[in-house]
């Protein structure tokens, strides 16, 4: 199961929590509890979505061959002179 399924799945937990505490079928003590649940699954969710940022470091890179051509002819053009 891939993060965004497992995400998808909390989501329509709190969905459905959250009808539930809504409709009015459930106790006046039980409230409280439902609506923490619904938002605990809504954070487990962002949490699950959440992706680490990780700083690449970007290393210099080798110059095409093109370059080392115009350069080699650049220095013989100058020691010609």
């Amino acid at each position: 199961m891939n993060v965004q399924n497992l995400a998808s799945i909390l989501l329509y937990m709190a969905v459905l929590f959250h009808l539930l505490g809504m409709s009015g079928w459930v106790q006046a003590k039980l409230s409280q509890p439902i609506q923490l649940a619904t938002l605990g699954l809504m954070v487990a969710a962002l949490f699950a979505l959440r992706k680490k940022k990780r700083k690449t470091r970007r290393r210099a890179r080798k110059p095409p061959a093109e370059v080392a051509v115009m350069l080699d002819r650049a220095e013989e053009g100058e020691a010609g002179k």
